[in-house]
């Protein structure tokens, strides 16, 4: 559209807040089994709002807000007093269609709304949707697409058709990678009605892991994600994160024992590198993007409750966990705070591993502390199972013109996200993962097979992932009708 001037006063306006949310001296750091104080600070936390609204020719209204944190995940605790304080200050806004998006860093504190952090968190959360909402402009959006390698399955394979998260691809039984992965980058451009760019929104399949194990706080690769498209286009430019469906992915390609050439991807020059292809692929979808910006579009926002059946841990399942955890707990020492004891031994391998190895991870996670863990969490499952049948989870989507929008609560492995994106008829669907609770992971039916941590202990199987896929696809799909 050659001149968008013409077009002031229509009904698309847009709005942008952004909040600092980094903590003030040492902070707890979530992420891992074991607990990491912060020294220092990488990269500010921030938490960016984009709020929207459209007028239709019968004067219906349609909003939404979205907020993106550089946290760990979302809590429904946390997402909820929010609306309750939100709906106070913006009464002409739908309370309902507001809704969170964590990134998934693992080097910030835990978002825990009764603890001091949490507090400062709603108090800034409050504060950036209130900014984004009352700085609506009329606005124009365009989207795009490209790609960028960020992302890499983290399950390896053996011989034995056993998987294990970062298991030793050294190994003379590896066999292979357990899933896909997905270097699509989702993008939406946002403008003024001079063309100028305001924001953008990207949608990256891949959590912000790159610092997942280091003791500073840091956003990970979206602080270098935003410190980079201020120095291509303007320190104004708001960047809202979004991680798709990455559950099993990480940002560490497993195969090629690291090489020496790349970046480490477990510190900040792979934060850098990560920072470069990502602003690199947004600088060059930009000028395409500004030449087909479009005003007059349909907007559609669904907000829908459903449930999902809870994954059942068999007997069998449940016997053998059993056995693991005696085994392990026949082992320890009569004294708990005895060096010999599996959590000890757990903390003194990670110990010994940061000082002698330049990559990590430096956990283990088939120690016996690591088996011990997730399966007593299996066992609470079985016992618990009866009482808990169906999770409850409020599932956005949104149409915005050509693309779609839909949101989960989960760590949803990458072939959900497939399964979604390949029969929708939007042109291109942002999977917004981490969305509205923590859900945990949501592994597929290969990877319950194929065992280790992030399949085993899960509250959400296939069965309910399938349902989940089949609600997300029916809902996008009505509004293409």
């Amino acid at each position: 559209m050659n001149d968008l001037k013409q077009l002031r006063g229509s009904a698309l306006t847009i709005g942008w807040g952004i909040e600092d949310i980094t903590p003030t001296g040492p902070a707890s750091l979530y992420g891992q089994y074991y607990e990491r104080i912060s020294e220092y600070i990488q990269s500010p936390l921030k938490i960016t709002a984009f709020a929207i609204e459209s007028v239709n020719k019968k004067g219906e209204k349609e909003q939404a807000i979205m907020v993106s944190m550089d946290l760990i995940y979302t809590l429904r605790p946390l997402q909820d007093e929010l609306k309750t304080k939100v709906s106070n200050l913006i009464p002409d806004f739908e309370i309902r269609k507001l809704f969170i998006n964590a990134t998934h860093t693992h080097s910030a504190p835990y978002p825990e709304l009764t603890s001091e952090y949490g507090m400062l968190l709603l108090d800034r959360l409050v504060k950036v949707v209130v900014a984004a909402w009352t700085s609506r402009k009329p606005a124009g959006i365009s989207n795009a697409f490209g790609y960028a390698v960020v992302g890499h399955n983290r399950r390896v394979v053996f011989a034995d058709g056993t998987a294990e998260m970062y298991g030793d691809t050294t190994r003379s039984d590896f066999v292979g990678i357990e899933g896909s992965a997905d270097p699509g980058v989702d993008m939406l451009f946002c403008w003024d009605l001079d063309k100028n760019l305001t924001g953008i929104i990207l949608n990256v399949a891949c959590p912000a892991q790159v610092t997942e194990a280091k003791y500073y706080v840091s956003a990970d690769y979206w602080g270098e994600v935003r410190k980079q498209l201020a120095e291509k286009f303007s320190e104004d430019i708001y960047v809202l994160a979004q991680c798709s469906a990455a559950g099993d992915i990480s940002p560490r390609d497993l195969t090629c024992a690291y090489r020496t050439d790349e970046p480490n991807m477990w510190d900040i020059p792979g934060t850098v590198e990560i920072g470069k292809r990502l602003s690199g692929l947004v600088a060059s979808s930009y000028a395409e993007a500004k030449d087909r910006i479009e005003i007059m579009v349909d907007f559609r926002h669904s907000v829908k409750d459903i449930e999902l059946p809870t994954r059942r841990v068999s007997p069998e399942e449940y016997e053998k966990a059993l056995r693991t955890v005696n085994e392990i707990c026949s082992r320890e020492p009569e004294n708990s705070d005895s060096p010999e004891t599996a959590w000890n031994r757990f903390l003194r391998e990670i110990q010994e591993n940061e000082k002698k190895r330049e990559y990590g991870p430096w956990d283990n996670k088939t120690s016996d502390y690591g088996w011990l863990r997730p399966q007593e969490l299996v066992l609470a499952q079985y016992q618990n199972q009866d009482k808990d049948n169906l999770y409850r989870i409020e599932l956005h989507v949104m149409r915005l013109g050509k693309v779609a929008f839909a949101t989960n609560p989960f760590e949803l492995f990458v072939d959900y996200g497939f399964a979604i994106t390949s029969q929708s008829k939007a042109s291109q669907t942002f999977i917004v993962q981490f969305s509205g609770d923590s859900g945990g992971y949501l592994p597929t039916e290969r990877a319950l097979r194929g065992g280790g941590y992030s399949a085993m202990a899960n509250y959400i199987g296939p069965t309910g992932g399938q349902v989940l896929v089949n609600e997300t696809i029916d809902l996008i799909n009505s509004m293409w009708e």
